[in-house]
C-alpha cells in the first residue's frame, strides 16, 4: 500500500460537512494564538539544540523562515491553527537544513523499547483475559508520554533518563477522562473487518503501545494496517521504519509478522493530520475498514476531535498539552480512551 506522497485525497469514511480539521480558531482565541506562537518558536530552538545545531548562520536561516511564515500567516484574513504553526516550522527546519532532529533520540528509544517488548508482552498475556483490553490501554497511554511537542516534555525525557517505562508512572487511576475500556472490548469482537491505526510517537509509543493493541487484534483474527507519516514530524514514527521495527517484534512473537503487509503511508510529515489531505494509501485503506484508531494527541485530540465517520472510530492519547486539555474539558494528565460508533443510517457502502 504505497503512493506518490505528493498525491492526496479527502479521507472517504470522513462524514464531517463542513469538515474542520482542528476545532480551535487561533485567530478567534488571543490567548491560544500567544500561547502556540510561543510554544512553536521554543520548539524551533529545541530542534536545533537536539538535532546538535550549531552553526548560528544556518540556526539564523531558520529563524527567519519560520519568522516569514508566521508574518503571512497573521497577516491574513480568516481562521488558522497549529497545522499553518506546524507548516511555519516545517519551513524553519528546511532553511536550516534540519529535516529530522530527533532522529538519533528515536533511534535510542526504539531499541530501548524493542529490549522491554517482551516483559511488557509477558505483562499483559499474565493478566486474566477479563482485563487485558485495559492493561493494554494502559500502555498506550504510557507510551503516549514520549513526546517531544514542547520544552517541557523534552526536559522530562531528558529528567528521566531516557527511561521509556516512565510514562507508566503518569498514567492516573481509572476511570479515565473518556473511559470506553469495557464497551469497546465487547464491540471489537462482533467485526472482523480490517483496522487501520494512524501511529504516533517512536520508541514506547508505537513498540508497547500500538504494537500491543495490534497484536490483541491479531490475535482475535482481524488484519491491521499501520500508518505512518511520510516525512519527520517531531519524534513521529516513520513509514520507513515501520518495517525494520516490525522485523525485530517479530523475534519477541512472531504474530507481529503479520504487520509488515498492512504498512500505510498517510501522505503527511505533521505530527496533527488534515483529514482533507491524506493519501491516496490512506484513503484505499480505510475503504473496508470496520475501525480507524487515531492514536496520540496531536491527530485525534488537537486535531480530528470532532470530525465524524461512517464507521467506528478510536481515540487514544494522553493529554499533555494545556491549550488542548481546555479545549475538550479534560485535565492535563488525563487519559483518553473514547470509542465512537456512527450511526447505523450513516453506513454504507464505499466505492
Amino acid at each position: 500500500m504505497t503512493s506518490r506522497p505528493h498525491a492526496t485525497v479527502r479521507l472517504p469514511r470522513l462524514t464531517s460537512n463542513p469538515y474542520v480539521r482542528c476545532d480551535r480558531d487561533l485567530r478567534a482565541h488571543p490567548s491560544s494564538q500567544v500561547y502556540w506562537l510561543n510554544v512553536f518558536r521554543e520548539s524551533l530552538r529545541t530542534h536545533f539544540e537536539c538535532g546538535g545545531l550549531t552553526d548560528s548562520e544556518r540556526m539564523g536561516a531558520g529563524v527567519a523562515a519560520m519568522e516569514s511564515v508566521l508574518e503571512s500567516i497573521l497577516a491574513r484574513e480568516g481562521r488558522f491553527d497549529t497545522i499553518d504553526l506546524d507548516l511555519a516550522r516545517q519551513a524553519g527546519l528546511r532553511a536550516a537544513d534540519l529535516p529530522d532532529a530527533y532522529a538519533e533520540l528515536k533511534r535510542v528509544a526504539n531499541d530501548a523499547a524493542l529490549g522491554a517488548l517482551p516483559e511488557v508482552l509477558h505483562h499483559l498475556d499474565a493478566a486474566p483475559a477479563e482485563q487485558r483490553w485495559a492493561l493494554i490501554f494502559r500502555e498506550m497511554l504510557a507510551g503516549n508520554w514520549f513526546d517531544m511537542g514542547t520544552v517541557e516534555l523534552v526536559e522530562a525525557w531528558r529528567a528521566a533518563g531516557g527511561n521509556v517505562r516512565q510514562g507508566h508512572q503518569r498514567v492516573p487511576e481509572r476511570p479515565w477522562r473518556w473511559d470506553d475500556v469495557e464497551v469497546f472490548s465487547k464491540a471489537v469482537v462482533l467485526d472482523h473487518s480490517p483496522v487501520v491505526i494512524l501511529l504516533d510517537n517512536a520508541g514506547p509509543d508505537t513498540i508497547f503501545g500500538a504494537f500491543s493493541f495490534a497484536r490483541e487484534l491479531l490475535r482475535l483474527g482481524r488484519e491491521v494496517r499501520l500508518a505512518a507519516n511520510d516525512g519527520p514530524a517531531l519524534n513521529d514514527v516513520q513509514v520507513h521504519d515501520l518495517p525494520g521495527l516490525i522485523a525485530r517484534a517479530t523475534q519477541v512473537d512472531t504474530i507481529f509478522g503479520a504487520l509488515e503487509h498492512g504498512i500505510v503511508n498517510t501522505g503527511s510529515s505533521m505530527p496533527l493530520l488534515d483529514l482533507s489531505k491524506v493519501s491516496v494509501a490512506l484513503a484505499r485503506a480505510t475503504e473496508d475498514a470496520g475501525l480507524l484508531v487515531f492514536c496520540g494527541m496531536g491527530r485525534g485530540l488537537e486535531s480530528n476531535w470532532t470530525a465524524s465517520f461512517d464507521l467506528p472510530v478510536l481515540r487514544v492519547a494522553s493529554v499533555k498539552n494545556p491549550d488542548v486539555a481546555e479545549l475538550i474539558g479534560a485535565n492535563l494528565g488525563d487519559g483518553v480512551v473514547r470509542f465512537d460508533i456512527p450511526a447505523p443510517s450513516t453506513i454504507g457502502p464505499h466505492d
